[in-house]
């Protein structure tokens, strides 16, 4: 793609076909639901025996083809998204340059920008003429990079659904969610000069720099020439930096070292906010209202029964998810939801009915924040089991299926005390 090309291209065409494939997405979803609902467990109540069960299993294979129909199609829409959300904002930074470039008396010459005969100033021009072009290369790199890395995420959702399976859908969707990440990481001016950088940033509409925001706080924050103002917004002002909780979130996912009980997500939780600067509350971990560990925390070490280790390590809130949620919400953290989440919060996944040691209500795990794409789908990472930047949008069509029901929460903490 050449810059004649990307200011001709049309981003909205790929945002048609993600919308229209987002509803056939929603359609098999719907499906599944019904099914559940209204067949398989009908089904087992009125048709016992074994030829009934037969036939569940039938409708249970038509019901698992159907979903991961769905997942693939999310994933083919969040790459569709994201490459519409790069091209607009390549187009952006290159019609900004060159508009400015026409200012200062410069002219297009096919895909670059020159100082013509006769300019009043060519020295200042040549400058100029430079740092437009740094923007325009850059964006038409930064297009075709995007395009490449959505092209890629396409291809690895190209499995048969006829003997393919939900497991490898879903893998294949969190590839191309990490493809589309990297597809808007290639948007940013990295290697350009503080100048070129602030010159990039200032060219974007305010909708374009809070997308960057949500989807790649990180790298953004490390961009020298981006305002401060813009980095403390991305830290936030809670009592520790959100920037820092999702850089250690997306370093440590698959990190077993910090993992010392047999479920470790809360305290995976726990450690990004803490390493983030989040303070520990109370001075003993058996005090009630503490949310923090003891100097032996870090021993692997667990024996079971009343008055283990653990119990005198860590405080319940520190390691367990629901007393987590609650030890945050009682102590000034923000409700802020799917549609008000950003990077650095809290995601929980509650039980909606009573399922084994939980009860309705109860949030059962606990991951971080580390995303928030241009089409509001929100990515966390994790621990137990490992993962970094899961889509949740993905999943959240099939929360409420064959015993999973569950509710999904997200918090922003605060530090009040």
């Amino acid at each position: 793609m050449n810059l004649d090309q990307l200011r001709r291209a049309d981003p909205g065409k790929w945002q048609a076909a993600a919308d229209d494939l987002l509803m056939a997405a929603k359609d098999c979803e719907e499906a599944v639901a019904e099914i559940h609902a209204n067949g398989t467990q009908p089904l087992k109540e009125s048709w016992p025996d074994y030829l009934g069960e037969i036939v569940r299993d039938r409708v249970t294979g038509v019901a698992d083809k159907l979903e991961e129909i769905a997942v693939l199609l999310r994933g083919a829409v969040t790459a569709l998204d994201t490459l519409e959300d790069a091209a607009r904002i390549a187009q952006s930074q290159a019609g900004s340059a060159i508009t400015a470039a026409a200012v200062d008396g410069l002219e297009l010459a096919g895909d670059v920008l020159v100082v013509p005969a006769g300019h009043h100033d060519p020295d200042a021009a040549a400058v100029a003429r430079d740092r437009y072009n740094a923007l325009i290369t850059d964006a038409v790199d930064a297009a075709n990079k995007a395009d490449e890395e959505v092209a890629g995420a396409l291809r690895k959702l190209n499995i048969s659904v006829d003997s393919g399976s939900l497991e490898e859908a879903r893998k294949q969707q969190t590839a191309a969610v990490q493809d589309a990440l990297d597809a808007i990481r290639e948007t940013l001016p990295r290697g350009q000069s503080p100048e070129v950088v602030a010159q990039w940033w200032n060219s974007l509409p305010i909708d374009r720099r809070e997308d960057l925001m949500r989807a790649v706080p990180v790298e953004l924050h490390e961009l020298n020439g981006i305002p401060d103002g813009v980095k403390k917004d991305l830290e936030g002002s809670n009592g520790y930096s959100a920037v820092e909780a999702v850089k250690y979130a997306r370093e440590h996912w698959d990190d077993t070292s910090i993992d010392i009980f047999d479920n470790n997500c809360a305290n995976f939780v726990s450690h990004s906010l803490s390493e983030a600067g989040l303070e520990s509350k109370g001075g003993l971990t058996t005090q009630d209202d503490a949310w923090g560990r003891s100097r032996g925390a870090g021993i692997n070490f667990d024996p079971p029964g009343p008055g283990s280790i653990q119990g005198l390590t860590h405080t319940d809130t520190w390691i367990n998810a629901e007393k987590q949620k609650e030890f945050f919400l009682n102590n000034g953290a923000q409700e802020v939801g799917i549609a008000g989440a950003k990077p650095g919060d809290v995601v929980y996944f509650e039980h909606t009915q009573d399922v084994g040691d939980y009860r309705a209500g109860d949030a059962h795990h606990a991951a971080v924040v580390t995303a928030v794409l241009p089409n509001g789908d929100v990515l966390y990472s994790q621990h137990t089991g490992n993962g970094r930047d899961l889509s949740l949008a993905d999943r959240l069509g099939f929360a409420n299926q064959d015993g999973g029901t569950q509710n999904i929460r997200i918090i922003r903490p605060k530090e009040t005390w």
